[in-house]
C-alpha cells in the first residue's frame, strides 16, 4: 500500500533535511593542545616558585582560555599565590582566563628531576589593534621575584615557553633553553578529539525519525 500524502511530504522533507546535513562540511574550532615537559633534573632540592602567566592581549575577540592538566612532578608542590582570573589548584586542573591584562598562577615548590602537564589553549586571534593573548613559564627565585636563572628568552624576561596565541591552529610557540643547563622545555602538540557538532547529532536524529517513518508506512 502507498504511503498517505502526508506521510509521503514528511518523509520528503526529512530526506532533504538529511541530505543537506550531510552534503555540508561540519567543521568545529579545535583548541591548541601541547604536552609540556620541563626537566630540572639540575636543580633538585631547590625551593622555587614557578610563575604560570597569562597575559591578555586586548578585548575581544581575542578573549581566550587557558588549562593546566594533568600536572606530574617529583617534586613538593607549595604554597599558592593566584592573581586575577585563576580557579583551581595544581595537580587539580587550573583555568586561567583574561578578565585582567596580567593572570597569573604562582605556585612553590621544591623541585625534582621535573614537572610536566597538559597546556590547553582557545585559538581566538587578536582584532585589529590588539596583541595576541600570551601564555608563559618562568622558573623564580622566592627571595626576590626575579627569574631563577637566564634563558635565551630575547626580551630578557628569562621565560622557558611562551605562546603567542595568534588565531593560528597552533599559535605561536617559542621555547627558550637555559644556558647553565638549569632546566630543559619540551613541547610535543597533542590530537585533540572534537566535540560532535551539534549538527551532526541532528542529522542523526532525522535519520532515525526517517527510518521509523518508513517502516511505518
Amino acid at each position: 500500500m502507498r504511503a498517505p500524502l502526508c506521510s509521503r511530504s514528511i518523509l520528503a522533507i526529512l530526506a532533504l533535511c538529511c541530505l543537506t546535513l550531510f552534503s555540508t562540511p561540519i567543521t568545529t574550532e579545535a583548541d591548541s593542545v601541547l604536552a609540556v615537559t620541563v626537566n630540572t633534573a639540575a636543580l633538585v632540592g631547590t625551593q622555587v616558585d614557578i610563575a604560570f602567566d597569562f597575559i591578555d592581549g586586548g578585548p575581544p575577540p581575542n578573549d581566550n582560555t587557558v588549562t593546566l592538566s594533568n600536572f606530574l612532578t617529583d617534586g613538593t608542590l607549595g604554597a599558592v599565590s593566584p592573581s586575577g582570573g585563576v580557579s583551581g589548584i595544581l595537580p587539580g586542573a587550573v583555568t586561567l582566563t583574561d578578565p585582567t591584562f596580567f593572570n597569573e598562577y604562582l605556585t612553590g615548590i621544591t623541585l625534582g628531576t621535573g614537572f610536566s602537564f597538559q597546556l590547553d589553549a582557545t585559538t581566538n586571534g587578536p582584532g585589529i589593534g590588539s596583541l595576541p593573548d600570551a601564555f608563559s613559564i618562568t622558573i623564580l627565585d622566592p627571595a626576590t621575584g626575579l627569574p631563577l636563572f637566564s634563558t635565551t628568552d630575547p626580551t630578557g624576561a628569562g621565560t622557558l615557553l611562551l605562546l603567542n596565541i595568534d588565531g593560528s591552529p597552533s599559535g605561536s610557540l617559542s621555547l627558550y633553553t637555559a644556558p647553565g643547563g638549569q632546566a630543559q622545555v619540551t613541547a610535543a602538540s597533542v590530537s585533540s578529539v572534537p566535540e560532535p557538532s551539534t549538527f551532526l547529532f541532528l542529522g542523526i536524529g532525522l535519520s532515525g525519525a526517517l527510518l521509523l517513518l518508513w517502516r511505518k508506512t
